[in-house]
């Protein structure tokens, strides 16, 4: 009994922190975590654990610790970051391309301007040997005339249009082989003297001329397909070389999007799936970081906000078991009025036997033996016994239980809590029945959890019970295999309850009692508790008709 006492300090403390928590029901999660005195050496001994734990404050910034509290990470880029980092790269990516296509462009204009310049050269080449043709016309014309003199001059046109463009060509081609100077030689002798010798000397020459220029413009020609073959290829290969580039660029920026966001989608499922884990109490691993920006640190808040919830889940449990057994005294208390009783009528028939054994023992008989023939030591026995049992599930009822699960018979429980129930002179008048399937399976819970939640239910039906006339007062208990487990029924005939009231049965110091006879509590405790099992509990209750509280635990699979 001395390491579950209570001192007033202590039953101030906790009810100062229920009222707390019933004014603010988000403290329980947000509040700063103060381990409770019997896990401070537990706490003291996890280090680095403690520090990180002590500093998480929700709504701050994010904390450069670690999954589990284990060593601090240092922050490298943001999401921000990284995506700047991906919009500086395809800019310069951009850029590349830019500069790349402006110098094929370059490229393109310099064989486009070559192009222009062998058509311009091939015109002039067309247009001399054009005028090649017509003077050698004219000057077949003056070596048949009659006056050459005269067809002379008809050819000078010609001559003066060949002289031109052989001018213009000379400036193109360094050969010196369109120089202007022999055949304008030959022709200023044939115009002074137009014989035939001279004319036939200047035919000779305007022939030669007009052969150069074909070999000129055929060599002109092949050279200008071959730049518009290049032309071509290069306008091809460029504009497949910036498709292929914008296309493996937007391959590259895809696939780093999808990448990006496939991982941030998985990772904010793992935040879902813990934070879901979280709220339904269930206590797994911490998040594994893998990643140092924001997301990585959200994933560092959640790990240190499942740590503090866990430390605040374990004083909860701690100060419940304190209030659970601060409840059981109560009740042992209100029971040893009772109980007293009980034990005193045994003693009382003892003590009487036992007066009656020494008296008879005191008288000697003519003979001088005792007389001591109908002592009864067999009933002193049977009284003992009795006393024995009281005492023995008195004490089963006050001894501290596991705090874990394990496997209970739910009869077992009903049987041991009841058969304690009745020593409350609540209970006088009122017939307690037991209907309890003898086939129910095993469920899965807390001894002394279980023993709390029929404790309070057998006390609220017996208080339903007062005042009731007319009727036998009567609890009936069962117990059954059902669909959605193993169910447990407390019924009463008492007074019942309306509507408004069992919507509120639930809340926590909601009560209907007088005064002083009841803190609201056993209920809001019982729904607690069967939350806590994976089961559920209703109430149905009408005035005047009696209450019945309906308690389904899950069976365990095999």
């Amino acid at each position: 009994m001395g390491r579950w006492s209570f001192p007033k300090a202590g039953k101030r403390r906790i009810f100062s922190r229920m009222r707390e928590r019933r004014e603010n029901p988000r403290h329980l999660i947000w509040a700063h975590v103060r381990p409770p005195e019997r896990l401070v050496g537990w706490w003291e001994n996890k280090g680095s654990r403690n520090t990180m734990m002590g500093q998480a404050h929700f709504g701050s910034q994010p904390l450069p610790l670690t999954a589990g509290g284990h060593a601090a990470v240092r922050r490298a880029l943001s999401i921000r970051s990284k995506g700047l980092i991906v919009i500086g790269a395809l800019l310069l990516y951009a850029i590349a391309i830019s500069l790349f296509a402006f110098d094929q462009k370059n490229q393109l204009l310099r064989e486009f301007e070559d192009i222009q310049g062998t058509l311009q050269t091939e015109a002039l080449l067309k247009q001399a040997d054009l005028s090649a043709f017509h003077g050698v016309i004219a000057i077949f014309a003056a070596i048949d005339a009659t006056d050459p003199a005269l067809a002379m001059q008809h050819a000078e046109m010609h001559h003066q249009s060949l002289l031109e463009a052989q001018r213009e060509l000379g400036h193109r081609f360094d050969n010196g082989l369109l120089a202007p100077g022999a055949l304008d030689a030959d022709w200023q002798r044939a115009n002074q003297h137009p014989d035939k010798l001279n004319l036939n000397r200047l035919l000779s020459g305007v022939v030669k001329v007009k052969s150069e220029l074909a070999a000129l413009t055929e060599a002109v020609q092949r050279r200008r397909q071959a730049l518009s073959s290049s032309y071509l290829e290069r306008t091809s290969s460029v504009a497949s070389t910036i498709f292929l580039a914008g296309m493996l660029g937007l391959a590259l920026l895809g696939a780093c999007i999808v990448l990006f966001f496939r991982r941030l989608t998985e990772d904010l499922a793992i935040l879902q799936k813990r934070a879901l884990e979280i709220l339904h109490g269930l206590h797994g691993g911490p998040i594994v970081v893998t990643r140092q920006d924001e997301v990585g640190q959200l994933m560092i808040a959640v790990n240190n906000m499942s740590d503090t919830l866990d430390a605040r889940n374990k004083e909860l449990m701690l100060e419940r078991q304190k209030y659970f057994h601060q409840e059981k005294m109560a009740a042992i208390g209100t029971l040893a009025a009772g109980i007293s009783h009980e034990i005193g009528n045994p003693i009382a028939a003892i003590s009487g036997i036992a007066q009656d054994m020494l008296e008879r023992r005191s008288c000697m008989d003519e003979h001088g033996n005792a007389n001591c023939i109908d002592c009864r030591p067999d009933m002193i026995f049977e009284q003992t016994a009795r006393l024995a049992a009281i005492t023995r599930e008195i004490a089963d009822f006050a001894s501290p239980r596991a705090v874990e699960a394990q496997l209970l018979d739910l009869n077992q429980q009903l049987r041991s809590t009841s058969s304690l129930v009745r020593y409350d002179k609540r209970l006088g008048g009122v017939e307690l029945q037991l209907a309890l399937d003898p086939q129910l399976p095993a469920i899965h819970g807390v001894a002394d959890q279980l023993t709390q939640l029929i404790m309070n239910l057998l006390i609220n039906a017996m208080d339903a019970l007062e005042g009731v006339s007319g009727r036998q007062p009567t609890i009936v208990v069962t117990t059954s295999r059902q669909e959605q487990g193993a169910v447990m029924c407390v019924e009463d005939n008492g007074s019942g309850m309306d509507a408004a009231t069992v919507q509120r049965v639930f809340e926590a110091f909601f009560t209907t009692k007088p005064a002083g006879k009841g803190t609201g509590l056993g209920l809001s405790l019982c729904y607690a508790i069967a939350q806590n099992h994976g089961g559920a509990i209703d109430i149905e209750s009408a005035p005047g008709s009696g209450t019945r509280v309906r308690v389904v635990f899950p069976l365990v699979t095999p």
